[in-house]
C-alpha cells in the first residue's frame, strides 16, 4: 500500500493579485502570487524588481509551509530596518496564509513618512491586497492506488463521489487500477468502505 502526502493543508491565494494606492504622495503597488518554494518566491521578486525597475523600493515577504515546517523571509530593500518587509509578513501571518509571496513597490512622492508611517503604509497595502485575493483551502491529501474486478467499477465510482475523492487515473487491464487523492482525514474510512463494498476483494497497492 502506498501512502504519500501531497499538500500542505494550508490557506493559499488562488492566483496573482494586485492593489495600488497613494499614501501621502508616495505611490504603493502591492502584488502577490502563490508559490511552492523559495526559488519561485525569489524569481517573482526579481520579476517585480524588473517590472518596477525605476521604483524607490520593492519590499517583499514570503511564507512557505505551515506550523513547525513553515519558512519565511522578508526584505526591506533599502527602507529603514523593519519598516517594509516585516509589516508585509505580519499581514500574511494575520490571515494565516502560506505558500505566498508579496512585493510592495514604492515610488517616493516627496513627503517622508517616518519609520512608523512606513510600517503602517506597507502593512496597510499588504492587508488591502489580501482582501482582494481569492483564498482557497489546500487540504492534506494522500495518494492511494488500488485495483478491483470489473464487477465493482460502478460501486467504486459511487464511493469516490460520496467521499469527494479526486480520481487522478484509472487503468484497465485484467482488473481496473484506480489512482486517487484522498483527504487524510477520510483516508481510513475510504479504505474501509472500499473493502466493505467489494467484499474484501479490493487490492491496495
Amino acid at each position: 500500500m502506498r501512502k504519500k502526502s501531497n499538500s500542505d493543508g494550508s490557506l493559499r491565494i488562488k492566483e496573482k493579485c494586485r492593489h495600488e494606492e497613494k499614501v501621502k504622495d508616495s505611490r504603493f503597488i502591492a502584488t502577490a502570487i502563490p508559490v511552492n518554494d523559495e526559488k519561485e518566491a525569489n524569481t517573482f521578486i526579481a520579476e517585480i524588481k524588473k517590472e518596477f525597475h525605476d521604483a524607490s523600493h520593492n519590499c517583499s515577504a514570503w511564507r512557505i509551509g505551515r506550523g513547525n515546517k513553515s519558512i519565511y523571509r522578508y526584505n526591506d530593500d533599502g527602507e529603514p530596518s523593519g519598516t517594509g518587509g516585516r509589516p508585509i509578513l505580519k499581514a500574511i501571518e494575520i490571515r494565516e496564509l502560506s505558500d505566498i509571496c508579496i512585493v510592495v513597490t514604492r515610488y517616493f512622492g516627496g513627503t517622508k513618512l517616518g519609520t512608523g508611517g512606513l510600517s503602517r503604509a506597507y502593512g496597510q497595502l499588504a492587508t488591502e491586497l489580501l482582501k482582494k485575493c481569492e483564498i482557497e483551502k489546500k487540504y492534506v491529501t494522500n495518494t492511494l492506488e488500488f485495483s478491483v474486478g470489473f464487477d465493482f467499477v460502478g460501486v467504486v465510482h459511487n464511493i469516490i463521489d460520496k467521499f469527494k475523492v479526486d480520481l487522478k487515473d484509472s487503468q484497465y487491464g485484467d482488473d481496473v487500477l484506480f489512482i486517487v487523492e484522498v483527504r487524510s482525514t477520510a483516508y481510513t474510512a475510504f479504505m474501509e468502505k472500499l473493502t466493505e463494498a467489494t467484499n474484501g476483494q479490493v487490492q491496495f497497492k
